[in-house]
């Protein structure tokens, strides 16, 4: 899902970057900055989670033909930091990965929406709408939010991928039929259950750690 620069149109390389530049003005605006400006402990687990999400998104198993697959946990940091501070570990890890030569630089847009800005969204508005209609307790946040979500997300950012590659040329038809669509179905379950297995440790132990989780609204008198 590292996507190279080869193949890629000049209108692909500047709808990226446009959508890159938008998501990050939003997100650098929009961030609850007061969280991180006289907390250290936060600005640390910060960094440090961009660097384990740059590490997963450098490692990634090939298949061929220029296809790869890799875990995102994109659902972690949403729930994590938020959409806003999810965002911008996303682009750190992306610059990362494009830095060690597993990403092309002028498609470095196009990469950051597909593995970035599409699981941050649909994340958050899963757990907005869980929030909103659905009791709140331990195992909603963790199977729902964590792993449904975290499935969910890898499910499309992968079908995109797929019609990206098909609708740039980059990819045929047959070869992503035979080499890409039958491996969705093995990286789609174990990123969800990954994913709830992090958000429960989380939640055992540093539940300070999550941005929009409480004892008080999803434990206490459960």
């Amino acid at each position: 899902m590292n996507f190279q620069d080869e193949g890629f149109s000049l209108i692909w390389v500047i709808g990226g970057w446009l959508g890159l530049l938008i998501s990050l003005v939003w997100a650098v605006k929009g961030a609850p900055w007061h969280k991180m400006k006289d907390d250290k402990s936060a600005q640390h687990v910060f960094f440090g989670a961009s660097v384990v999400f740059f590490l997963v998104w450098n490692f990634s198993a090939s298949i061929g033909s220029g296809l790869t697959f890799h875990f995102l946990f994109m659902t972690i940091a949403t729930l994590m930091f938020g959409a806003h501070f999810a965002l911008m570990t996303a682009f750190l890890a992306i610059v990362g990965v494009t830095i060690a030569g597993n990403a092309g630089w002028q498609v470095i847009g196009v990469n950051f929406l597909i593995m970035g800005w599409i699981p941050i969204i649909l994340s958050w508005w899963i757990a907005k709408l869980a929030y909103r209609f659905l009791d709140r307790n331990f195992f909603v946040f963790v199977l729902l939010n964590g792993f449904f979500a975290a499935a969910v997300s890898m499910f499309v950012v992968l079908m995109v991928s797929a019609g990206v590659m098909w609708l740039s040329e980059v990819q045929t038809v047959e070869t992503l039929r035979q080499s890409f669509l039958p491996y969705i179905t093995l990286i789609i379950i174990p990123e969800g259950f990954i994913t709830g297995m992090v958000m429960g440790a989380l939640i055992m132990l540093k539940p300070h750690w999550i941005s929009c989780f409480t004892d008080e609204q999803f434990l206490k008198g459960k």
